[in-house]
């Protein structure tokens, strides 16, 4: 009788490995439909509830408040403050408490921190030269013109900063009011901070807009959708305060040192997580796939949702070189603007580099920095090219707080003391004949007179020095569907290619663990091949 046909089905290890491939790429399928269509979980902190409960606090009209109908003195802020601490009694004790008033952030066991410290950066250098006046105009005072302002003076606090809701509210040098303000009528429609309240500061930091923050800008008052699903009104919305809430008008976010995986407590009661973290409104499991919500573990929300910073018009500023600073065209200073808009030299800064749709730098970050202060020792690098990093991170793939962060990196070239070897403060914003560098254009007098008046010893001589900066990124999340796949990272030359520390499957290469699974790979086929070839002969007898 003739043998009865054989069964097409392939054997049991061939069967077993095309279901292991196919559940590996039925994962892959599932992670990237899911990035590209899953709804996210929204947990206690989500902000339309927030939203909702906040706005119904607002049960004052203030402009049937005679005390604030005026009239006021034009630019005589500190009356208005008087008038609102009439009904407001405890608020100027409580903003004199923090760091918005303060301009530091004491540290417990180490010196405090802030603008207002020796702290240097390497865009507008330092307030500590005698730049203090121009540079608060974001400060939330009347009157900061140098070390003797009174702090603990409650007039001096600048309730109008925060709670105009007309728009028209502008400050000038020491933080004073334009005079041409209406603060009457301001004073009398005051509410909940908008984004430009809290923008007329943040967008600017760094001396204009975009020019600190890689992901903060004035273009999100009217952001389309895909440039922030936040805080764009196509969007969710939201307004700052949404997500920064605020107790006693301490402010919630970072401050100089915050841990990245820090889970605060509750603002409110029923909140469970402080909004300041994705997982307060999105919890700590968002995705339907497995796999994605494990990454959660180490890599922050925002290294996949945030695929580049500044995607918008504006840009961000990348390089700053003082070094080229002060060139003049017949006795006057001058800009240069390139092809794509951006401005490429300014006589008072010197060269720049701008830049729209950055792809961020990724590292290890635990929430912790470090900072280099006017009166620390550098050590200027011999490499030409190299640089000296002003605030560096700390964490790396075993440490429990730390997760893999996008970050902007920001260079520039700033004066340092060529004898002791430290950062310098120059004096820059002032009039002609003032020795500052924007009114005479003289390096010498500006730096003697700043390190004077920082109270700083200087050596009288000064070179420059190439500097870096990073800034977390963390606004600026762009809508679900453009979220990174998983071969942004996952391939050699992904965006992790250089992030050290760990294995990272389809990126690391020339392991024993790769050497094994190719081995495992090549033995299995070469099962099949024999057994199909066995069954071949087999079957011809």
């Amino acid at each position: 009788m003739p043998h009865p046909p054989r069964n097409p089905s392939p054997p049991r290890l061939r069967r077993s490995l095309q279901a292991l491939l196919g559940l590996l790429a039925l994962s892959c399928f599932s992670v990237q439909a899911q990035q590209a269509s899953s709804p996210a979980p929204v947990g206690h902190g989500s902000y339309i509830g927030v939203h909702a409960q906040q706005d119904s606090m607002q049960t004052a009209d203030h402009s049937k408040f005679k005390i604030l109908q005026g009239p006021f003195k034009d630019g005589d802020g500190p009356a208005v403050t008087k008038a609102c601490l009439t009904c407001h009694t405890e608020a100027a004790k409580q903003v004199m408490a923090t760091q918005h008033w303060q301009w530091r952030v004491p540290q417990k066991g180490l010196e405090s921190y802030g603008k207002a410290t020796d702290l240097v950066n390497n865009f507008c250098i330092s307030i500590r030269g005698g730049n203090t006046a121009t540079c608060a105009r974001c400060h939330a005072g009347y009157g900061f013109q140098d070390k003797t302002f009174d702090f603990s003076n409650p007039d001096n606090v600048d309730c109008l900063v925060c709670h105009d809701t007309t728009g028209d509210y502008e400050k000038e040098a020491a933080g004073w009011p334009n005079p041409a303000v209406p603060l009457a009528d301001i004073a009398q429609k005051v509410g909940r901070p908008t984004l430009k309240n809290c923008g007329a500061c943040h967008f600017f930091g760094g001396g204009a807009d975009a020019t600190k923050h890689g992901d903060l800008d004035d273009t999100i008052l009217n952001a389309p959708r895909t440039e922030d699903v936040h805080m764009s009104k196509q969007g969710a919305g939201m307004t700052c305060v949404d997500c920064h809430v605020s107790s006693a008008h301490q402010v919630g976010g970072p401050d100089y040192v915050i841990p990245a995986n820090k889970r605060e407590q509750p603002k409110y009661p029923g909140e469970s997580i402080s909004r300041m973290s994705c997982t307060a409104c999105h919890t700590d499991h968002p995705h339907k796939s497995y796999i994605l919500n494990r990454h959660y573990q180490k890599v922050a929300c925002q290294t996949c949702h945030i695929p580049e910073f500044a995607r918008d018009k504006r840009g961000t500023n990348l390089w700053w070189d003082w070094s080229t600073a002060g060139k003049l065209k017949n006795g006057r200073p001058y800009t240069v603007e390139g092809k794509d808009g951006f401005e490429t030299y300014n006589s008072m800064h010197g060269d720049m580099i701008w830049a729209r749709d950055v792809v961020p730098t990724y590292v290890w970050y635990d929430g912790n920095m470090k900072f280099t202060r006017l009166t620390d020792t550098i050590t200027p690098p011999k490499d030409p090219n190299g640089s000296i990093m002003l605030n560096p991170v700390e964490g790396s793939y075993t440490d429990p707080n730390a997760k893999i962060w996008p970050f902007k990196f920001h260079e520039g070239k700033q004066p340092y003391d060529t004898v002791l070897n430290k950062l310098i403060a120059p004096y820059t914003a002032g009039p002609a004949g003032s020795g500052a560098f924007w009114g005479d254009w003289k390096w010498d007098p500006a730096i003697k007179q700043g390190m004077e008046t920082a109270g700083l010893p200087y050596s009288g001589h000064y070179g420059f020095v190439r500097t870096t900066m990073i800034w977390p990124i963390t606004h600026m999340v762009a809508p679900k569907e453009q979220a990174l796949s998983c071969t942004a990272c996952h391939t050699q030359k992904g965006r992790l290619a250089k992030v050290p520390g760990f294995y990272l499957l389809g990126r690391d290469r020339g392991t024993g663990l790769d050497f094994i699974g190719i081995g495992v790979i090549l033995l299995t086929l070469v099962g099949v091949a024999v057994h199909g070839i066995l069954r071949f002969i087999h079957g011809r007898h």
